[in-house]
């Protein structure tokens, strides 16, 4: 699972700083956040895009909201212009992580990530591969994809 969360924390990278490109032309960089400071809150109806070029939309899907304990959990989905290439070696064009975060102890894990392939013309979506297993759970960074969602739905 821990290989599929660091899937994760790199498309995000890729939608949050690289114009997606790409499995052949992507070179690793730093993760950084798009969001310049806390958020107003935000209710959980509607998505939020957290990041958007001309290539990759990021968004925080709406329905986030209180889980068991101190966690709120949430989703993150990545839509991509161009095909990527999933672990499976199928292309995909969107993505989405669905984890939870505990607002008090800055931490998050994942549960469950999901590559889908939108075919425009079908309008058919297909996902091309899960992994649903618990991650680790791990500190949240600052000026990271889970930073932007720690500001919104924790505020």
């Amino acid at each position: 699972m821990m290989k599929f969360v660091m899937s994760f924390l790199l498309l995000s990278f890729w939608v949050t700083i690289l114009p997606a490109k790409s499995a052949q032309e992507s070179q690793p960089q730093s993760l950084k956040s798009n969001l310049q400071k806390s958020e107003p809150k935000l209710s959980n109806d509607k998505d939020t895009i957290l990041s958007k070029n001309t290539q990759s939309t990021l968004y925080l899907l709406s329905g986030w909201g209180k889980a068991e304990g101190p966690y709120v959990w949430f989703t993150v989905s990545a839509h991509f212009n161009e095909n990527q290439i999933a672990p499976n070696s199928q292309t995909f064009n969107l993505f989405s992580a669905s984890g939870a975060l505990d607002c008090k102890d800055n931490s998050t894990f994942y549960y469950l990530i999901s590559y889908m392939y939108f075919d425009a013309k079908t309008k058919k979506l297909n996902e091309i591969y899960s992994e649903k297993n618990k991650s680790n759970v791990m500190k949240i960074e600052p000026t990271t994809t889970e930073s932007d969602i720690k500001k919104i739905v924790c505020n």
